[in-house]
């Protein structure tokens, strides 16, 4: 995949506001409230594949060069090597709990769609099931929208127009609240469904499945459809990122006032009130990728770095150790324990965690890589 130096950048604050939203969530009523919604950078990883995804593959798919086995193998390199040594060592230090069929649904990463199985040997995985079948949909998605654009641009004589840009903006937000009723609509189908053919109600499916979760992909690539047509404009790459954090701030902010994450779902505002959350994310992303002062700190090499190792620290921190199923948290428990301050303990964690998954990276995931690449991508 293209590299754009800031929306790396941009995976070190994601995978870090999980981090920190993990190992501090025992000290909610003790820290800045921000860190009770660490798990936004799940919103900002999937605002940033769609967003990505589009652009990468929008151009070869019109032009009919799109290679599915290109495809899924550069998939498959990127995310199970890595997946695939977590379980095993997470299997391997707790060898009594878990079942057959609980560790195949992780080998196969389709235990997101077994409740009973979604947190059971590394939580954060649940996320790799809706990457994955983002994955597997997304060509189909990016050839829809991109026709979408395309049939809208041909009734418009000048499209580089104020009016005709307006009109393409107005046609991004359209989609993405088209997508964010259809996933409203596609998470109950699914719940009813499951609940009649196994007899089970999934009622977290909104949230930990593709079908109540693709709106955050479509939101980021309507996004970058529109970011495609018009790399430039009025509002630089500063502005729109000051802006998409506003939106997530009012957003947070609504829910904070509503009582917490669990409770805002009772509001009747509540079906775009988290979807916003991987707007917002889309419009930061858009302005880093406009570029600015803010792109370029997040450009800078230190930024790169954790972005590159975030994928690793997002997998890394709940490993299992013997008789530690979540590690970090184990770690964070101790280290308090001999009376370091929280806040600290949190920042040891976090250094100790990159500095695992900058090794991953460096002697693992990227030999692993190069080799599977020289089998997989022959041509």
């Amino acid at each position: 995949m293209f590299s754009i130096p800031a929306l790396t950048g941009i995976r070190a604050i994601a995978a870090g506001a999980v981090f920190f939203g993990h190992v501090l969530h025992e000290h909610l009523n003790e820290v800045s409230p921000i860190f009770e919604y660490g798990w936004i950078g799940v919103n900002m990883f999937f605002a940033l594949s769609g967003y990505l995804f589009y652009l990468l593959y929008v151009d070869v798919l019109q032009d009919k060069t799109f290679s599915w086995k290109q495809y899924v193998s550069k998939r498959f390199i990127r995310i199970y090597p890595l997946t695939i040594l977590v379980i095993l060592l997470s299997v391997l230090a707790l060898p009594m709990s878990y079942g057959l069929m609980d560790i195949l649904s992780h080998l196969t990463l389709l235990h997101g769609f077994y409740p009973p199985y979604r947190f059971s040997i590394n939580p954060p995985l649940w996320t790799l099931t809706v990457e994955l079948s983002f994955y597997l949909i997304a060509p189909l998605l990016i050839v829809s929208m991109s026709s979408l654009y395309q049939a809208w641009t041909n009734r418009m004589s000048r499209p580089e127009e104020r009016m005709s840009k307006l009109k393409i903006l107005l046609l991004t937000i359209t989609l993405w609240v088209i997508g964010v009723a259809f996933c409203n609509g596609l998470t109950g189908i699914y719940q009813n469904l499951t609940y009649y053919f196994f007899g089970r109600w999934d009622g977290t499916a909104g949230t930990l499945t593709i079908f109540g979760r693709l709106d955050d992909f479509l939101a980021g690539m309507a996004i970058a459809a529109y970011a495609k047509m018009y790399p430039k404009g009025k509002l630089s790459g500063d502005l729109l990122v000051l802006l998409g954090i506003s939106i997530i701030t009012i957003a947070l902010l609504f829910t904070d006032a509503q009582g917490g994450a669990n409770l805002v779902g009772k509001h009747k505002l509540s079906d775009f009130v988290f979807p916003s959350l991987a707007f917002g994310s889309g419009i930061i992303i858009m302005g880093l990728h406009r570029g600015g002062l803010i792109a370029k700190f997040m450009s800078t090499n230190t930024m790169v770095l954790l972005g590159d190792i975030s994928f690793g620290l997002y997998v890394l921190h709940y490993l299992s150790v013997p008789g530690h199923p979540k590690s970090a948290l184990s770690l964070q428990a101790y280290l308090e324990s001999i009376g370091v301050h929280y806040s600290f303990s949190a920042i040891i964690g976090y250094c100790v965690y990159s500095i695992l998954a900058f090794i991953s990276l460096k002697f693992y995931e990227k030999p692993m890589s190069r080799y599977l690449s020289k089998r997989m991508l022959r041509t």
